[in-house]
């Protein structure tokens, strides 16, 4: 460590106040943030604009068929937690409510009536379409209350069609367990399909970001001077840090936007629709998040640096891209290889690949949030592999790093870099 210190914190605080001062940084950051806040807040925006979600059924019935309460209750058992979605308002006249759903005062009329047979016989006036699920919903309902008027008729009590139109027990045993997991169906789901998200983004765009900004640098000459300055193993890790520091500050401004957008729903839908909504955060362990924050930054830190070497053999900025490809491959590999895991969390490769440092930050957290079955051995081989790791990697950067940011002119390519690596230095 001494041998980096303190030249290496000297570069990473130039380059950090280099990019955070910057009005470009501080708009495109400000921009997305509320980018953010306003994707956190869309499910509202888009029942702003929707207008009210309810779906209200004029109920016209003879009498002795069917009143309100009979036909609110069942469409509210069926749709379960969406009951409070629809609303049936009582119509004295069938040609009114028609009107009326001509008016798109209502979204449609279900009129009662008593065949000669002793039937209860339905009628739908909607512009609804047939497959649409509200008519279905309906439809389901109106078959209810025709099969419990017949009960009733034929001596069944009354009282007992409650029991028998009650939801039928029934469960699902999977030949295999760990293969039927939706990763999905749960808060902690959730929260492991976003972390995978976020590790993602975060290292492809400031992995790239670093590399960039070594080109940058190369390209304009500035490296000649800094490289008399420093050793390129202190240039290297000052370049990390403070480029890497620098896009972590903007990408925790975006999650804080986000956080906040996640936070203000209950809030705002109180104040503008008169009720509450589900909160995407509910059920959610958030003791994932230490360890998710450890192997996120050294994860974060081991394919910078890796980008940061692999920068160092661009002459242009426009070969970054080029030159940083394997480091692209390497990164979707453990993305979507995260996908495929965390539905077979449990599984023997998933378990093995979860302990290799370039997928670790992808796999571990998300097994974590979805089994919880994480031995203790297996977070200490991780740590110690990522250290191991980190700690290479930092020394192959900084041969290549050496070699490469004085190669001007030269087309990068694998062979160029394996040069750079055996050079003795």
């Amino acid at each position: 460590m001494r041998s980096l210190f303190p030249n290496a914190w000297h570069v990473a605080r130039r380059e950090y106040l280099t990019r955070v001062q910057t009005r470009t940084f501080l708009i495109v950051t400000v921009a997305l943030a509320l980018v953010g806040l306003g994707l956190a807040l869309a499910p509202l925006l888009v029942r702003f604009f929707e207008g009210d979600p309810r779906t209200d059924v004029g109920l016209y019935a003879e009498p002795d068929t069917v009143d309100v309460a009979q036909l609110q209750g069942l469409l509210a058992a069926n749709a379960g937690a969406g009951g409070d979605q629809w609303r049936v308002i009582p119509v004295d006249d069938e040609a009114a409510g028609r009107q009326m759903v001509r008016d798109d005062d209502l979204d449609g009329l279900l009129s009662a009536v008593r065949a000669t047979d002793g039937d209860l016989s339905f009628h739908a006036y909607t512009d609804a379409g047939s497959t649409d699920p509200r008519l279905l919903a309906i439809r389901t309902a109106a078959t209810q209350l025709a099969i419990a008027d017949r009960l009733e008729r034929a001596g069944v009590d009354p009282g007992q069609a409650g029991e028998i139109f009650a939801p039928t027990a029934f469960e699902v045993d999977p030949v295999n367990p760990d293969a039927s997991q939706d990763p999905f169906a749960s808060g902690n789901g959730f929260a492991a399909y976003i972390l995978v998200i976020l590790t993602f983004m975060a290292i492809i765009t400031y992995g790239t970001w670093v590399a960039t900004s070594v080109a940058e640098e190369k390209s304009s000459r500035v490296m000649e001077l800094l490289i008399t300055a420093a050793t390129p193993r202190q240039l290297l890790a000052g370049k990390v840090l403070g480029a890497g520091a620098a896009g972590l500050s903007q990408y925790v401004v975006i999650l804080a936007g986000i956080l906040v957008g996640l936070l203000a729903q209950g809030v705002l839908a109180e104040r503008i629709f008169g009720q509450d909504a589900p909160s995407q955060l509910e059920g959610i362990d958030f003791s994932v998040l230490v360890p998710f924050s450890v192997f996120f930054v050294s994860g974060f830190l081991l394919y910078c640096v890796l980008y940061a070497g692999f920068g160092s053999m661009a002459s242009r900025q426009e070969d970054v891209n080029q030159v940083t490809m394997p480091m692209l491959f390497i990164g979707m590999g453990g993305y979507f290889a995260s996908f495929v895991a965390m539905a077979t969390p449990n599984v023997g490769w998933v378990k093995v690949l979860s302990l290799v440092p370039f997928f670790s930050p992808y796999l571990l957290t998300a097994r974590y949030s979805l089994a919880g079955n994480v031995a203790a051995w297996e977070w200490i081989v991780a740590g110690a592999l990522m250290a191991v790791f980190l700690a290479g990697a930092l020394w192959l950067a900084a041969r290549i790093y050496s070699a490469g940011v004085l190669l001007y002119g030269q087309r990068a390519s694998l062979r160029s870099v394996w040069r750079a690596v055996r050079v003795n230095r």
